[in-house]
């Protein structure tokens, strides 16, 4: 079985540089000129990223669940992304426009991570993260933004979302920014009361289209469609290697702790007769 990587380069597709697919596409340009792994590779688990792909394959893993996570609000509601090609990792945050109103969600995946709330702060493991700074940070800019462009009333909400994450406890402080896990954002903004009509929402977003630094989604097309499904295999690729290594980790600590067992047995009776003589 080959690599993905080795597939070869993919011409650009429309998709590429339009504000979805940023990250995915920058993974699999990376991923495009590195040598297949051989047989004794595959067999111990090693992963198929090469360096350069590694880099952005959290934050493109991110971008495809996010896009799954919005796509299930709806025709009721516009999606924005950053439409940065040069900063693949922006491609985690969008401005969702809809009925409940505008919302800058920031998507964060932290696999298999325990995550806390407490007021402004996010705990991951243990470890302080800006996550809540800096939604509140980038909704006041898309505030002004709006703004600018003719719409003073809207105010733009910041909302954090988890993905991956093992568990997410919740603190005394009330966060004053919703912190979500991905797979809830659907469900929990359609649930928000009703501020906009079809009407608005039809007429602000054209101006959330003249964002600067973001683009409209567009609907589903066939280039989308392929990179999600290049992506996909890839990712497939990456997880059943973690599943080997992980396995390989596991019968070594076995094999050791079924050495260490067989040298104590052995040494015991030893050391008793040699005390005993």
């Amino acid at each position: 079985m080959s690599d993905s990587a080795h597939e070869g380069r993919a011409p650009a597709s429309s998709t590429e540089g339009s504000g979805f697919g940023l990250a995915m596409s920058a993974c699999l340009r990376a991923q495009a000129d590195r040598e297949p792994r051989n047989w004794f590779q595959r067999l111990r688990g090693a992963s198929p990223l090469s360096v350069e792909a590694r880099k952005v394959y959290a934050h493109a893993v991110t971008e495809l669940e996010s896009a799954v996570a919005l796509a299930a609000l709806g025709s009721d509601w516009v999606v924005a992304s950053v439409a940065d090609e040069h900063d693949p990792s922006a491609g985690t945050d969008h401005v969702v426009l809809g009925p409940a109103g505008v919302f800058v969600v920031c998507s964060r995946r932290h696999p298999h991570a325990r995550a806390v709330t407490a007021g402004r702060m996010i705990l991951i493991n243990g470890h302080r993260v800006a996550y809540v700074r800096d939604a509140t940070t980038l909704a006041e800019r898309l505030t002004e933004s709006f703004t600018d462009l003719g719409a003073p009333s809207v105010r733009v909400h910041p909302l954090v979302a988890l993905t991956g994450t093992s568990e997410l406890v919740r603190g005394r402080m009330k966060a004053p920014v919703p912190v979500l896990a991905l797979k809830d954002l659907a469900a929990w903004l359609i649930r928000q009361d009703r501020v906009y009509s079809r009407a608005q929402v039809a007429a602000l977003a054209p101006v959330a289209g003249r964002l600067s630094g973001w683009i409209v989604r567009p609907a589903v097309t066939g280039a989308s469609v392929r990179l999600t499904a290049r992506f996909e295999r890839l990712r497939t690729e990456v997880d059943a290697a973690r599943r080997r290594y992980r396995l390989w980790v596991a019968v070594g600590g076995v094999v050791a702790l079924a050495a260490t067992a067989a040298m104590v047995a052995f040494a015991i009776p030893a050391i008793v007769a040699l005390t005993a003589g």
